[in-house]
């Protein structure tokens, strides 16, 4: 088997909701033009040398459901270029993560677009170093310019658009992290980057795009976050704060 089924495409696609798995990325698989940019990615690689490749998978288990991930083509190379970080248990709960909320539903227009994403779905092997790479056995040569940086200025109105909140806002998520990452128990990167799925699931998309008036929602969700990690529990039963406020913050 040399690529994953239709119909495992089509199940992983409707659980997808068209939006990649990656924490905190809103990009869309599919955009509504019929683009494919999305990609189907192997939490386990294919091949020996491949990111996090386990040469006891065979090859129905290579190209099964659960070792398959939809993402957008960007966190796709980060995850492969960083394997040591984006372990196979954090691809796993990345994966149910994004997935428990989706509802498999495969209509026909579900179809359509799996099939799309399947269609787009290629091996690419590194012929060499010199910039040759063989796709489907033919040999594309790449040529690499520099893109022009575009600013895309933040929605009137929004956390992003406001420095003092949006800085309070990191602040207390990278003081979450921290607290995180003290206790030795927690020994998976997985424990970094859950308040991002946490701060989806709560706020139902991208936290900086909220409008002002919910600036408070969200510090206080972060703080109770923040106060209910282990650390966070020592340090109140000290009567040691756990943050700053807003006002001191700026």
């Amino acid at each position: 088997m040399s690529k994953p089924t239709i119909a495992t495409v089509k199940r992983l696609f409707a659980l997808s909701g068209n939006q990649c798995a990656f924490p905190e990325c809103n990009s869309q698989l599919v955009e509504s033009t019929d683009t494919i940019t999305g990609e189907i990615c192997h939490i386990k690689a294919t091949s020996p040398g491949g990111a996090r490749f386990d040469k006891t998978q065979s090859d129905i288990e290579r190209h099964a459901a659960s070792n398959l991930v939809l993402l957008c083509g960007r966190h796709h190379k980060i995850i492969d270029s960083e394997p040591e970080k984006y372990t196979v248990e954090f691809l796993v709960r990345l994966k149910r993560n994004h997935e428990q909320k989706g509802i498999v539903e495969i209509s026909p227009i579900t179809a359509k677009l799996a099939q799309s994403l399947l269609s787009n779905h290629m091996s690419i092997i590194i012929k060499s170093n010199s910039g040759g790479v063989e796709i489907n056995a033919n040999t594309v040569n790449f040529k690499i310019t520099k893109k022009p940086k575009i600013a895309i200025n933040p929605p009137l109105g929004s956390i992003a658009e406001n420095r003092h909140m949006l800085s309070y806002a990191k602040y207390l998520i990278d003081r979450y992290q921290e607290y995180q990452k003290i206790h030795a128990s927690k020994t998976d990167s997985y424990k970094y980057m859950a308040i991002y799925g946490a701060l989806k699931r709560e706020f139902r998309g991208d936290w900086k795009l909220l409008p002002t008036d919910s600036f408070n929602q969200l510090v206080t969700f972060l703080q109770k976050r923040i106060d209910n990690t282990m650390h966070g529990r020592i340090q109140r039963s000290r009567n040691t704060k756990n943050y700053h406020s807003f006002e001191e913050h700026v």
